[in-house]
């Protein structure tokens, strides 16, 4: 005989027997509807760019269209925010750079997300950065140079960024606690912005993207210092990295990843990575990072998170130790 409490256990496998069913046929079926990528910053930047890219691939691959919604705001807090709530079921991604996972919240108080709500899918590209100084307004043909001359005038040169608490600003940071060092710091709206102020003497050095000054380094309205990366850059074999005088400087490379809602089957991650990875390996993919003055870089979840751990110490460090704040 049958008895009632074994009838209600058979009955409960059953039921979640075909919910689990129900969840894999699910998973292999998707994408079942239009998936959102979601970019956290205004249409025309490389982070917007290359989602675009990306999303007209998958539409391709899966056969579903993929739509890049660009949610800007807040330092890119706005776009990560609307992810990282999102349903966990594949349908929204996010293509971010480090600033809202890494940067942001260690400056900011009052977040309505936490980086582990997010998965992370695999890390897409990297930018170089090269230490740059208007000729016109310091005199200085190296980086010992240079810093000698900032350290007998502490306060007196300055350098620009993109605004408070981004890459840019914290990569001066960094510098200036390596070397013991003070630079005042003038933000502005946007790199391109940077650039033209050097160009104009308004400012004296910043840490720019390397492959947009090019030509200004060989017309000599710019000179190139040092770069930010560990090792030198092939574009720029004599310019040293920063680490080789500086060695405490390590390396800082800005890059750009893609996440996923906290909680998305790793069956999805799994596919969404292995079809990028394999898209950042085609010559279509070098020649469009090329033109963004940027390098594919692939890497597994694992690799991705590892790497955003490493990160999120480094700069947390820089950031404590340099007391920036958004307040």
């Amino acid at each position: 005989m049958i008895t009632r409490k074994l009838t209600v256990s058979i009955t409960a496998a059953i039921i979640l027997g075909s919910h689990s069913i129900a969840v894999s046929a699910q998973e292999a079926a998707w994408p079942t509807r239009t998936v959102k990528v979601i970019v956290p910053s205004t249409p025309g930047g490389g982070l917007d760019y290359a989602a675009r890219i990306f999303a007209e691939f998958w539409s391709k691959e899966f056969g579903r269209p993929f739509v890049v919604e660009n949610v800007p705001g807040a330092a890119n807090t706005l776009g990560t925010a609307a992810v990282a709530r999102a349903a966990p079921d594949g349908h929204t991604i996010l293509h971010a750079s480090l600033s809202p996972i890494v940067i942001v919240p260690f400056i900011r108080k009052n977040l309505n997300y936490k980086p582990g709500d997010l998965a992370p899918v695999g890390q897409t590209m990297a930018t170089t950065n090269t230490l740059v100084i208007n000729p016109g307004k310091i005199d200085a043909r190296t980086l010992p140079d240079l810093i000698r001359l900032l350290k007998a005038a502490p306060d007196k040169y300055n350098y620009g960024s993109s605004g408070v608490g981004g890459f840019s600003h914290l990569i001066h940071e960094l510098f200036m606690l390596r070397t013991g060092t003070r630079i005042t710091h003038i933000p502005h709206k946007g790199p391109n912005d940077v650039t033209t102020a050097l160009l104009g003497g308004h400012i004296d050095l910043a840490f720019v993207s390397t492959t947009p000054i090019l030509p200004h380094l060989k017309t000599g309205s710019l000179r190139a210092i040092g770069v930010a990366p560990a090792q030198r850059l092939p574009e720029l074999p004599d310019v040293p990295a920063i680490r080789e005088f500086v060695p405490e400087f390590g390396g800082a490379t800005s890059w750009n990843g893609l996440f996923v809602p906290a909680g998305t089957p790793r069956t999805i991650i799994d596919k969404l990575n292995r079809t990028i990875t394999a898209f950042l390996r085609t010559p279509q993919a070098e020649q469009a990072m090329e033109k963004m003055g940027a390098t594919a870089v692939a890497s597994s979840p694992e690799e991705f998170a590892e790497f955003i751990k490493q990160e999120t110490e480094m700069w947390g460090k820089v950031i404590k130790a340099s007391g920036v704040s958004d307040n």
